[in-house]
């Protein structure tokens, strides 16, 4: 498969458009089966024998669009994180609304690389009432990570892509992943269904650089109920495409403490097929281990049917323990819900994850590619006339839920691209990204996790 834009591109686009990233079933019938699909360079660092480098490629925050700001929590206030902790420990603040550069990784003899940041920030704000998600306590210290295994090095095959098949039952995995060799290399390390583990990682020849992430597993390895031809191989299977990957090491065990954070969602966020991206799907790069990020996202989901489906929200709530999140975006297919009935459903993602001691998140859908001249035209007001976004940031501010409206942040993101540029991140349509636009938005939303502040969240962020 020929690589998309590489994302260390993407990044200096974004940069440079964000201060001025979509729903039915999903548009391809092409299936991976699990295999990876190719995500660029992203700038993620780390450190090599005795020496530093620095994470570079931090993304610009897009300013918020709409009453009252795109990010709202704890009253309206955010708060500034101060840098994304990791096992490298390697992350520094932002600047204000900056995506901090990735951290730097544990090499031979090393210290982490410090990422950096710049931007204008996200526009803060809004009426939210109190941030329900700000008194969760910061998480408690990961475990070690696993160990290398010689063993498990021997179930990798293959050059480009290496894949690397465990096997073994659903559940959460911690992978520790040692990178480099004789030969300069470009690795990118995905899971799954194309889920990106880490963006790419360059090492020069000689260097080595040791990275830790959790991995949820699955069957099927995608969307949990729009069928595939394939629907991957059971069991922990992780990749490594890129330029040129290298792989030294790698070793892997059932996740002793992860950290949850699960998606309920439709085709703008699932797990998609080759040729197709995700944002939930591209988010797990910019959190470090012991995060593990449960995709639920599926394709053609309104707010009511996914609420009422068993293998979907049913499955999260069956898996939630206190202190998980559960991030809820939905209106892409609520195209004749009325105004009561998407309120109730909205409001009931906040309701049934509190009562099982979890904590919710809300996000609006992101905006559709369709453009009057060069701007976007209105979003998301359905056929019932309900404005979506605003319905959604009602119950935020009813319940106290945290919000992010990422459609005033996609709008303002597509706005910057414009009708000329915007197939580069879409898949021949105005709905469905393609890989580089799911990174972009998923750095869209760590910018705006970021500013809200939560450090349950920010204590694992890249």
């Amino acid at each position: 498969m020929k690589p998309f834009l590489g994302a260390t591109k993407n990044v200096r686009i974004l940069a440079g458009i964000l201060p001025m990233l979509v729903s039915g079933a999903c548009g391809s019938s092409s299936d991976n089966g699990g295999a990876p699909v190719p995500v660029g360079t992203s700038g993620i660092s780390a450190t090599g024998s005795g020496g530093t480098s620095n994470g570079t490629g931090g993304t610009n925050g897009g300013p918020g669009a709409g009453s009252g700001g795109a990010v709202s929590g704890s009253g309206g206030a955010a708060a500034q994180a101060t840098g994304g902790s990791s096992q490298a420990s390697g992350g520094t603040a932002p600047s204000t609304g900056g995506v901090s550069g990735q951290p730097g990784g544990t090499g031979s003899g090393g210290q982490s690389g410090a990422g950096t940041g710049a931007g204008t920030g996200t526009s803060v704000g809004g009426t939210a009432a109190g941030n329900a998600g700000g008194s969760a306590p910061p998480p408690p210290p990961a475990g070690p990570a696993p160990a290398l295994d010689p063993a498990a090095l021997m179930k990798c095959t293959g050059t480009s892509p290496i894949r690397c098949s465990f096997g073994g039952p659903t559940g959460n995995y911690d992978v520790t992943v040692l990178l480099g060799g004789a030969a300069a290399g470009t690795t990118i390390a995905q899971a799954e269904q194309g889920r990106v583990m880490l963006p790419s990682v360059m090492t020069a020849a000689g260097e080595t650089k040791m990275f830790s992430f959790t991995v949820n597993v699955r069957q099927p390895e995608g969307e949990p109920v729009e069928m595939r031809p394939s629907n991957g191989t059971p069991g922990l299977d992780v990749y490594f495409s890129g330029a040129a990957p290298q792989l030294k090491g790698i070793g892997y065990a059932p996740a002793a403490k992860p950290f949850m954070i699960y998606i309920a969602g439709d085709s703008t966020t699932c797990d998609q097929p080759a040729g197709l991206g995700g944002w939930g799907q591209s988010l797990p790069q910019f959190f470090d281990y012991p995060v593990s990020v449960a995709n639920y996202a599926d394709s053609g989901e309104s707010s009511g049917s996914f609420l009422g489906n068993a293998k979907l929200f049913g499955a999260i709530k069956a898996a939630l323990k206190p202190g998980d999140w559960v991030f809820a975006v939905f209106g892409h297919n609520d195209k004749t819900t009325s105004e009561k009935a998407f309120h109730d459903n909205m409001t009931a993602y906040v309701t049934q994850t509190r009562a099982l001691g979890g904590f919710p998140l809300l996000l609006s859908p992101i905006s559709r590619a369709q453009f009057n001249g060069n701007t976007l035209g209105p979003q998301h007001i359905n056929s019932a006339g309900v404005n979506l976004p605003m319905v959604v940031k009602q119950v935020a501010t009813e319940t106290g839920a945290p919000f992010i409206d990422l459609t005033a942040l996609t709008t303002t993101w597509l706005n910057g691209v414009g009708p000329s540029a915007v197939q580069t991140y879409f898949n021949g349509q105005v709905t469905h990204t393609n890989v580089a636009g799911a990174n972009a938005i998923a750095a869209i939303v760590h910018d705006a996790l970021r500013q809200l502040g939560i450090p349950a969240l920010t204590a694992y962020m890249r």
